[in-house]
């Protein structure tokens, strides 16, 4: 037996027949109802509508002013408000004749005022107990471009061999040794020598 498989996955409900539309039905599609009107955009009566919003905003803004004041009225006002008392500085005539005497010592700089002793600058590196790692460490800042020498200390705690950077004739000088010195990760301090 032979077996149709070009409508399988199809019912055996017969196909159901489609009704055409009756004629009274396509012609009342057809025409448009008389009493309805469709919505459109309508751009006269929108920029009208927005000319008109806008005159009324500006009305409302600027028409209390307006009704305030007057044309003409402004100057009634301005006469017969009191006038303004004029303010007069006495002290360029309490001080044209006088002299004051002012103390400037406080705010004088370092090299404004005589020294005695000159000052010299030291940047100190570090301190070791051992020769040999002061030695070492003199050595790097040498190759560094940098005048270090090993100063020895003899104090209450025992022997000290002191890295030391100078002697700089500037404050200015020193601080840059130190910044050169941060940058290679050694934290220095400033000395400052009265010879």
């Amino acid at each position: 037996m032979t077996k149709d498989f070009a409508n399988r996955g199809q019912s055996a409900k017969p196909a159901k027949k489609r009704s055409r539309p009756s004629p009274r039905r396509r012609t009342a599609k057809a025409t448009p109802t008389r009493g309805k009107k469709t919505a459109s955009f309508h751009g006269p009566s929108f920029s009208s509508g927005a000319i008109f919003g806008a005159v009324l905003v500006l009305l409302a803004a600027y028409l209390p002013e307006w009704l305030e004041t007057p044309p003409g009225s402004k100057e009634q006002v301005a006469t017969d408000a009191p006038a303004a008392p004029s303010v007069t500085f006495e002290f360029p005539d309490i001080l044209k004749d006088r002299e004051i005497q002012v103390d400037t010592s406080p705010y004088q700089t370092e090299s404004s005022k005589p020294s005695d002793t000159p000052r010299s600058y030291k940047v100190q590196a570090a301190s070791f107990r051992d020769r040999g790692e002061a030695d070492e460490l003199r050595a790097n800042l040498l190759l560094s471009n940098l005048p270090a020498t090993v100063v020895v200390s003899d104090g209450d705690t025992g022997r000290w061999f002191r890295v030391t950077l100078g002697p700089f004739d500037r404050r200015v000088d020193a601080n840059r040794a130190l910044t050169k010195l941060r940058e290679r990760g050694i934290s220095g301090i400033v000395l400052i020598n009265n010879d």
